[in-house]
């Protein structure tokens, strides 16, 4: 039989406490050291002692603080996440950060990328642009400052890209969609943004707004692009033609005014759910295409054109506004909520005179 010492010196196996020794002749039992509290630990258990419970006052290496103040007992050490083997680490943990991870995956080219859904890439910021290079990451959640050759790497852009005030040429390179809005134009229309050219690549879809009006835009190529679920602006530039190539729709409006259009073909267009703006350009010929869907106002006014056909148009939500062109006649074909012409113009099948529009003296 053992003696008391001999009891207490033999060991337990770990997070265990020999209890029963005092019971001679004994060998003990050994027994799970008690639980503490949330947020407090087992200090001194084994042997013959089960050790007593001390307030944390700071967390493992496995573990980031969380504290609801600066109170030592408002401490919360909370695991870290361990990335799984299709993560990477994106960013590091901190005393006080969880670490951050990101699922891996491939696009259909077959080259192994990262997806990262909430990283940002910043054109004007070196370790952005290196962190991209280096975890080989194709999809980010925001562009600023945007361009740069790690930009024309990615293939998917889940929010808005902000074009550098410094940009002359946009080149969209490998990516294949951009979930939110593309913004970059000039303060103002006497201080223009330097944009002179944009090459959509392998765009297929813009799922909020293109704003690029207030540049000096002489060429736009869309190439695959086939859907802005928002609107299109490019206002305000210098664009002497334009084909839409591939687009069929535009979820909300088409803003086209203040550029040097002499003609316009809309194409494979079918739908436009706002405006179509196209006034105070050069236009001498309109042809609408396959749009048969205006959902707001249609603005001509302010051309040279010596004829404007709808007949292929369905429906026109608001205003025809054609006043201030050459032609001296139009049949609306029941389009539209009413009609602005020129004094010199005859109208068949209008929704009459303009009312209540702060535009409407310049309606006869």
């Amino acid at each position: 039989m053992q003696s008391l010492f001999e009891c207490i010196q033999t060991p337990c196996p770990p997070q265990y406490y020999r209890t029963g020794c005092e019971a001679i002749p004994s060998s003990g039992n050994c027994v799970p050291c008690p639980p503490c509290p949330d947020q407090s630990f087992r200090s001194g258990c084994g042997g013959a002692s089960e050790g007593e419970c001390l307030v944390k006052t700071g967390c493992d290496a496995n573990e980031f603080e969380v504290r609801s103040s600066k109170s030592v007992s408002d401490l919360y050490c909370v695991p870290l996440t361990t990335c799984a083997s299709n993560e990477l680490e994106q960013r590091a943990p901190t005393k006080t950060t969880d670490r951050l991870c990101a699922v891996k995956y491939k696009p259909s080219s077959g080259m192994p990328c990262s997806k990262i859904t909430n990283f940002i890439l910043d054109c004007a910021d070196p370790s952005s642009r290196t962190t991209i290079t280096v975890n080989h990451i194709c999809e980010v959640a925001r562009v600023d400052n945007c361009c740069c050759k790690e930009f024309s790497s990615l293939t998917f852009v889940s929010g808005d890209i902000n074009i550098s005030g410094d940009e002359t040429i946009l080149h969209f390179g490998t990516i294949q969609e951009v979930r939110g809005s593309i913004y970059g134009g000039g303060p103002s229309l006497s201080h223009p943004g330097p944009l002179q050219m944009i090459d959509f690549g392998q765009v297929t879809v813009v799922g909020e707004s293109v704003s690029l009006s207030r540049n000096e835009i002489s060429k736009v190529d869309f190439n695959s692009l086939a859907q802005v679920n928002g609107s299109l602006w490019l206002a305000h530039n210098s664009l002497e033609s334009i084909n839409f190539r591939s687009i069929t729709r535009i979820g909300s409006s088409l803003w086209l005014e203040n550029n040097p259009f002499t003609h316009i073909d809309f194409g494979a267009i079918h739908h436009i759910g706002g405006w179509l703006s196209l006034f105070n350009n050069a236009l001498t010929s309109i042809d609408f295409g396959a749009v048969k869907y205006i959902g707001h106002h249609l603005w001509v006014y302010n051309n040279e054109l010596d004829s404007l056909d709808l007949t292929s148009i369905s429906y026109i939500g608001g205003a025809v506004r054609v006043d201030k062109n050459e032609f001296t006649s139009i049949n609306c074909h029941n389009l539209g909520s009413c009609l602005c012409r020129s004094e010199h113009m005859t109208d068949t099948n209008c929704h009459g005179k303009c009312e209540g529009f702060y535009w409407s003296g310049d309606c006869a």
